[in-house]
């Protein structure tokens, strides 16, 4: 399989060390994520290689958000910022395409358990690497279940969905059985977006997390495995032949924690492939994050006068 880091354009100077970034639920919030990657790009002092998001990705209709997200759109409307992602008109555009230029390349995301599905169902995949662009700026792509990636001999497994849903926001049979049929060994990292059964907690002490994907683990024995949904930082821990890590949603709620600021520590986990180190985002900056946000101001602030060039 060809390197999709060449089908992505990125540009990868090194044989075979990546710095991989990963993102939590987003929930719409397209702009939080855009701008706390490149803070995180600027204070680690290189070009991230990769950058993975793991589901709840959002909704760019608001008028087809479900029940659960309408009502917290309602409390903080920055759940329905895809839509002005998607709609964005200069100066916006531009600022967009500056953010583009600083990421080392698009920010690949797959399926959670609230997203627009027949949305993601209409995306047009591309043949030779099995993702979808969605926006003008090619800023983010959505990887489908069962798909495998390789950048540089790396390979990279993507499962959505959660156990406890059928339908749209279940775990998907067909992709699921895929990789399950894949040899171990086979997938250096697995991302899915619901994580292992055990992996985490709910409010009352009831154990989260999926039996289907415990059992993919225990069949595909990847180096790794990163996830998210429970919107709680776990790990890392190793389970087995695989280190995993669940990731912290992007922001808290403004319904269980409406006086939170900032970014959620833990919303962000790095891993560096060569040295074999995963680990979350837990520095103070994130919960300094400037709230409300405003991308606009925050893009100009950072790099002022530099909107036209292409650097």
């Amino acid at each position: 399989m060809e390197s999709a880091f060449w089908q992505l354009g990125l540009a990868l100077f090194m044989e075979q060390t990546m710095n991989i970034a990963f993102v939590g639920d987003v929930h719409g919030r397209v702009f939080h994520c855009i701008a706390g990657l490149l803070s995180l790009q600027g204070r680690m002092g290189k070009t991230l290689d990769l950058v993975i998001q793991v589901g709840d990705f959002g909704y760019p209709f608001p008028e087809r958000m479900d029940a659960p997200s309408k009502r917290y759109r309602e409390l903080d409307a920055t759940e329905g910022d895809v839509s002005r992602l998607f709609a964005a008109e200069s100066p916006w555009a531009e600022s967009f395409h500056l953010a583009r230029r600083k990421l080392g390349g698009p920010i690949l995301f797959i399926r959670g358990n609230h997203e627009d599905f027949d949305w993601l169902r209409s995306l047009e995949v591309e043949a030779k690497l099995g993702i979808a662009k969605t926006d003008p700026y090619d800023l983010f792509r959505y990887v489908p279940d069962g798909a495998v990636l390789s950048f540089e001999g790396f390979r990279i497994a993507f499962m959505g969905g959660v156990e406890e849903r059928t339908g749209d926001a279940g775990i998907e049979p067909q992709s699921y059985d895929h990789l399950l049929a894949l040899d171990a060994g086979y997938v250096d990292l697995l991302i899915t977006h619901q994580g292992p059964f055990g992996s985490s907690a709910g409010f009352r002490g009831d154990i989260h997390g999926s039996r289907l994907i415990s059992e993919l683990l225990s069949r595909l024995q990847p180096r790794f495995h990163v996830f998210g949904h429970a919107h709680q930082q776990t790990g890392p821990q190793a389970l087995a032949h695989t280190t995993y890590l669940g990731l912290d949603a992007l922001v808290a709620s403004a319904k269980w924690e409406p006086d939170a600021k900032g970014l959620k520590l833990g919303c962000f986990g790095v891993l560096d492939t060569e040295s074999g180190d995963l680990r979350p985002i837990m520095d103070p900056w994130l919960a300094g994050f400037p709230t409300p946000f405003d991308f606009e101001e925050w893009i100009s602030g950072r790099w002022p006068g530099r909107m036209n060039q292409r650097d």
